[in-house]
This record gives C-alpha cells, structure tokens and sequence, in this order.
C-alpha cells in the first residue's frame, strides 16, 4: 500500500518527493469500512526492517493485528502476501453460505505470484467465480489509473484481478485514487531517522496507543457477518 500510494505521489504531486508519502491509515480504514458494525478482525502485513513504526502505531490504533516479518539478506520482503493469503483462503475455507453474507476486504492489487508460488488473484478468482463460494464477497481497494503520456508510471493494479472483481455481483472495487487528496500526505523532511513517519493531523499520540487487540465479533442486525479486511503496509 505504502508503495503504491508512493507511485500515486508521482503523478498526483510529481514536484514532492514521493520517498515522504505517507498513507492516512485512518482515512484508509474508513474507505475500508473498517469503522462499521460486524467486522471481525483486520490485518495489515509488512516486512521490517525499516521498522515504520509511527505507521504501525496508527494501524494499531484502528485495531489493526499488525503481522511484521524481517526480510531476507537482500533486504527483500519474504512472506508479506503469503501471510494474508493464507488468511483469505481460511475464511473462504471456513465460510458456510446458509449462515449469511460474509465479505473478505483486500486493501492491494497485486496479482503476481510471491516467491511461495501464491496470489491474490488466485484467490479472488476462485471466491468470484465459484459458486459453492455463494454469499462470499470481495471488496478490492487499490491505486489506479489509465496509462498514458500523460502518466507515465503504470498502475499498481492488477487488470486482470480488477476485471474479475468489477464483473462479479459479488465483487466491489474502489479506486483509491479518487481519495487521493485526503489519503495521501507528504511528511516534512527532517534531519535524523526518516524510517518512523509522522503521525497525520489528528492521530493519537505515539505514548497513549494501547497495544492491538483482536476485534471482537459482532452481529448485524440482519445477522450477516463481515469477513476479515486484509492489506499490506
């Protein structure tokens, strides 16, 4: 997310350096619909170091199960989308349809394969155009824009992976491009550790976060339940 978000910066706002975008992720987690009744856990992976942690502070502070994993020795990220798809295919896995409507959040859209061989495409595919996955939905949330001269840096949303989602009635996608003003900011240029990006306007102070814990499950009042919503840092 925090890539991609950088590689909006570009084209949105190509005369600030794109190294100090940040992501809003209390804006993100109310496009999200992290905020409403009936959520049952939220996820966010990344790999450290760097450590990020006024980033990991605002997600715990929207109740986000923050699942870090070290990098290898090329300082590449290893097991960040595994780590969520697993989580996704458990609760396809584990979703009985006659039980109510259930939706699985997916705040990327990457669709290549990991280094384990895994995708979220795979994922998404199977759910949408499956039916015994009947009453499970998918929301897909990601940066998005049509390439041209005029934007010379290609989308980080899978083609594919969206066209699966808008076509299904059971698939929903929203362009966080369109959001860009109020989810995107640059954090000042300071001297010192740039690894700890400042909290935005309005988030709580580093010293009161408490830390995560999982959300508790609660009933609609249509009895449906909401699966859990899954992103990467």
């Amino acid at each position: 997310m925090w890539g991609s978000a950088r590689l909006a910066s570009r084209i949105r706002t190509p005369t600030l350096s794109n190294d100090h975008a940040r992501v809003n992720v209390s804006v993100l987690d109310h496009l999200l619909g992290g905020t409403g009744a009936g959520i049952v856990s939220k996820i966010v992976s990344g790999g450290v170091p760097p450590g990020m942690e006024g980033l990991w502070l605002q997600y715990q502070a929207n109740h986000y199960d923050t699942q870090r994993l070290f990098r290898d020795e090329h300082w590449k990220e290893r097991g960040v989308d595994h780590t969520i798809i697993g989580h996704m295919w458990r609760i396809a896995c584990k979703h009985v349809p006659d039980k109510g409507e259930a939706r699985i959040v997916l705040a990327s859209g990457d669709g290549h394969r990991n280094e384990f061989g895994t995708s979220f495409l795979e994922v998404v595919e199977e759910i949408l155009l499956h039916e015994r996955y009947a009453g499970l939905k998918v929301k897909l949330a990601s940066f998005d824009w049509q390439y041209s001269a005029a934007t010379p840096h290609r989308s980080p949303t899978n083609q594919r992976l969206k066209q699966i989602v808008e076509k299904s009635d059971r698939g929903e996608f929203v362009n966080l491009m369109q959001h860009y003003d109020k989810l995107v900011y640059h954090e000042k240029e300071t001297v010192g550790n740039l690894s700890s990006p400042a909290l935005p306007a309005g988030a709580p102070p580093a010293a009161k976060v408490a830390p995560a814990k999982p959300a508790t499950p609660s009933r609609r009042t249509s009895g449906a339940r909401r699966a859990p919503q899954y992103g990467r840092r």
